[in-house]
């Protein structure tokens, strides 16, 4: 890969939604590459690109990222919070600014309404990092709905869920697969493992 990727807050704040940049370098930190829409509290997940049915691109490997578009915040802040699978060496338009950012190759939008928000706004993925499942060409994420999520990649939707807790703000949380298939997900301090 010899690449780098860095997240950041936009300056000035929320100019661009309180999204952040994904800032993205070589290996030596001497040369700007494509930098992803979303970054500033985000580890982005690496996903091989086989992964992916249906992509022909050129990039061995993809990145899976968060994707929030908080409600309320800055110029366009509709929160339609959403996962992305970005290519990391393609651009794109971005949807929020004057600039190319890398391109989304896949989105899912957070499927549950946060109560007492605009029409359309969604729950956040609360997620530090998601993790890939190569086994089964998915991605496991969290939700502040207080539920965790399969994103069947292939299928392009969200395949199945389990709710391990009500919904609450709360400090951004990884998933792990176990060498036995177990996911690990975090929600209100409590760590669930799930699986047969």
């Amino acid at each position: 890969m010899g690449t780098c990727n860095y997240g950041i807050l936009e300056n000035p704040n929320e100019s661009h939604d309180n999204r952040g940049w994904l800032l993205h370098f070589n290996a030596a930190l001497s040369q700007a590459k494509i930098p992803g829409s979303f970054g500033w509290d985000n580890t982005p997940s690496i996903l091989p690109a086989s992964a992916v049915p249906g992509y022909h691109g050129k990039s061995s490997y993809l990145l899976v990222s968060k994707y929030n578009n908080y409600d309320g915040r800055g110029p366009h802040g509709d929160g339609h919070n959403e996962v992305a699978v970005l290519d990391p060496d393609v651009s794109q338009k971005d949807p929020y600014a004057n600039a190319s950012t890398m391109k989304a190759v896949k989105t899912v939008l957070s499927p549950v309404q946060v109560p007492g928000q605009s029409s359309g706004a969604r729950y956040e993925w609360c997620i530090n990092s998601a993790v890939v499942d190569p086994a089964d060409d998915s991605v496991i994420v969290n939700s502040e709905a207080g539920t965790v999520y399969r994103w069947d990649l292939a299928a392009s939707k969200l395949a199945e869920q389990l709710h391990l807790n009500a919904p609450r703000s709360e400090a951004y949380t990884p998933t792990l697969i176990g060498p036995d298939g177990t996911v690990y997900a975090m929600n209100n301090a409590t760590l669930y493992a799930i699986g047969r």
